[in-house]
């Protein structure tokens, strides 16, 4: 598995999105920060698209587990389940305002979150440790295990190949390549709809007028500046922190998560859940209109390259 930063956010922000260690895009929508707790969750699809989805991931797997073990490899294929959109977190997700203000209220941009409640149990679609692959993985001394990731490397870039036609190297390549293509189709289809531009550029004079730095009114900026303006508070403590680097997780951007006491964490976390809020009053309507045609392009990516094919 690749080494991924454990970032979350607020479903009801609709940006980056955690995710567990070897999630189907198609099962979540999103694949930037992986490894990590409360996973988006999925958008109402269509029955065609959903299924086109599971039967690419399916396929995908198949050959994975035929490749790994002509190789001499145990692997097991398997696709996590996708959950049904129907709790308030999926409202959220999809810019249902008062499912926004009761997520936001209770967990801001959910950035500080885990530093101040510490003792909460994250909300998770599936853990890593449901896969079947789990238990292999952590019977195989050091030497094995490195012999058996760079083999399910090959295995993955040769099944999407197979199924979608996608040159993707690794892990880390298939995220970058699906996060390039969902800001191409947003920045093509949803940042230059008068509509939506009429509308972000109302919330970001709003935003200021609360005092809050909004330098990019584009819509699928705007979208995330609260998760990114937090995100970016939790960089600069890792950055300044005594715990090393990994180099590896610094090429794509990510970094290893710092120590904060709770006494911080509490402190942060209340500048981001009035952030967040007042970032929700100002983008009522913006979020009304923006995040079902999000969501819809998040999944129709994933669709482009078989569910993610992990």
């Amino acid at each position: 598995m690749p080494k991924r930063s454990a970032l979350a956010a607020s479903a009801g922000n609709g940006g980056p999105r955690a995710m567990m260690c070897g999630v189907t895009f198609a099962a979540a929508l999103a694949l930037i920060a992986g490894c990590a707790a409360e996973p988006a969750p999925t958008a109402a699809p269509q029955a065609a698209s959903s299924t086109k989805a599971s039967d690419s991931a399916h396929r995908i797997q198949s050959i994975v587990g035929d490749c790994m073990k002509k190789k001499g490899f145990r692997y097991v294929p398997w696709v996590p389940p996708v959950k049904a959109p129907k709790t308030a977190s999926d409202r959220a997700y999809l810019g249902d305002y008062a499912a926004m203000k009761e997520q936001r209220a209770k967990k801001g941009f959910t950035v500080f979150y885990r530093y101040a409640h510490p003792d909460q149990k994250e909300e998770v679609l599936w853990s890593s440790e449901d896969s079947p692959n789990s238990a292999i993985v952590r019977d195989l001394s050091p030497a094995q295990l490195a012999a058996y990731e760079k083999q399910l490397t090959a295995c993955k870039s040769r099944a999407i190949k197979e199924v979608t036609g996608k040159v993707v190297k690794d892990d880390n390549d298939l995220f970058a390549q699906l996060d390039e293509t969902v800001q191409k189709v947003l920045d093509r289809e949803l940042n230059g709809d008068p509509k939506l531009v009429e509308l972000a550029a109302a919330m970001g004079v709003c935003l200021k007028g609360k005092g809050y730095s909004v330098a990019d009114t584009r819509p699928s900026t705007l979208h995330t500046w609260g998760w990114r303006t937090f995100e970016d508070k939790v960089k600069a403590l890792a950055k300044n922190d005594d715990k090393p680097e990994d180099e590896e997780m610094a090429k794509y951007g990510q970094y290893t998560m710092p120590v904060i006491s709770v006494a911080d964490g509490k402190r942060y976390f209340s500048q981001e859940v009035k952030a967040a809020l007042d970032d929700l009053e100002c983008g009522k309507d913006f979020y009304a209109a923006y995040s079902p045609r999000n969501a819809e392009i998040q999944q129709r990516v994933a669709l482009e390259f078989g569910g993610g094919g992990n």
